[in-house]
């Protein structure tokens, strides 16, 4: 028992650690694009879809992806530090989001089709992709260890906040879903499985997934998310929060850029498409921030007590009995 204890510790220090690096790779890199930026508002525009050039020879490196992942992976670290039973189910879905975010880049920056760039900067780039791949796989490894053969916490959410969470989330990920139809139906299977595996499209940053596999991507979190939230799995909460979150972002930038475009002053001028597209970006920003307190709120409505409880979590050691019982014990 001693033994398994000390492993179980040994794992969450080593995946606490794993997340620290994962969320100092997204920082360095945040904080490289501050220092080139003339304003720190560009960084903003940015991760809106609406980069200003920095000046001098150099590239913008950063998307929206970074300061949630980023944030994800330091909240995953807090959570383990805790000895959070869900610890190993944000640790899980913390890797599974950045394999699925950056595997493309291997592709685009080996590719060569981003020009005009300081020397090392696509070469940088590249390690740091391969580095937070390693350290996804290495994180769903340790997370596995960390739980000693035993799954996720048990348990169920509470129905009304797991429902609406699933409602949302589902709805967000199949508007976002009808977009990626139109656009095969617009552009063709061709042109458009090239904008998804990275061979068109425009590259604003060096850590930019290609467009439609973000999308693509941000739609597979939501359903999968949607569908654990139905269930009332506890196990989908950490999964359900980061797409929540991701939602969030996406649609509040999306946003931002309309209003910075002039195209929220003047709604009902728009053509047919246009008006949808802003209207799914509200609902997707509307969506995301609701269940992102939906499933902060949902807790867990039944779960077992005392021996039935399920495992402990990684690091986790019960309280010494007391020395002497009460009297009558």
């Amino acid at each position: 028992m001693g033994r398994r204890r000390a492993r179980a510790r040994g794992a969450g220090g080593f995946a606490a650690l794993l997340c620290a690096l994962l969320a100092l790779l997204c920082a360095g890199w945040i904080a490289r694009d501050l220092w080139f930026a003339e304003r720190p508002q560009d960084v903003w525009w940015l991760w809106a879809g609406e980069p200003v050039r920095p000046e001098g020879f150099r590239a913008w490196a950063t998307t929206l992806l970074d300061p949630v992942l980023g944030l994800a992976s330091l909240l995953a670290a807090v959570a383990v530090l805790r000895r959070s039973p869900s610890a190993p189910c944000a640790l899980t879905a913390v890797a599974g989001a950045t394999l699925l975010f950056r595997a493309p880049l291997l592709r685009t920056l080996g590719g060569g089709r981003l020009s005009g760039l300081e020397p090392g900067a696509r070469e940088w780039a590249l390690i740091t992709a391969g580095a937070a791949l390693l350290l996804s796989v290495l994180l769903l490894i340790t997370a596995s260890a960390g739980r000693s053969g035993a799954g996720c916490p048990a348990g169920r959410l509470r129905l009304a906040p797991a429902a609406l969470a699933a409602l949302l989330l589902g709805g967000a990920g199949l508007a976002l879903a009808g977009w990626q139809v139109h656009w095969v139906r617009e552009l063709g299977w061709g042109p458009y499985w090239d904008s998804v595996i990275g061979n068109a499209g425009a590259f604003h940053a060096l850590l930019q997934p290609p467009p439609n596999w973000y999308l693509l991507s941000l739609v597979l979190l939501a359903l999968a998310a949607a569908l654990g939230a139905a269930q009332r799995a506890v196990s989908i909460r950490p999964t359900g929060l980061l797409a929540a979150a991701l939602l969030l972002a996406h649609g509040a930038a999306a946003l931002a850029a309309a209003q910075h475009a002039g195209l929220l002053g003047r709604f009902h001028a728009l053509s047919a498409r246009g008006q949808l597209d802003v209207a799914t970006m509200a609902f997707v920003t509307l969506a995301g921030l609701v269940a992102l307190a939906a499933l902060a709120r949902a807790g867990d409505s039944d779960r077992p007590h005392g021996p039935e409880a399920g495992p402990l979590p990684p690091g986790f050691t019960p309280p010494a009995p007391p020395s002497k019982l009460p009297p009558n014990w």
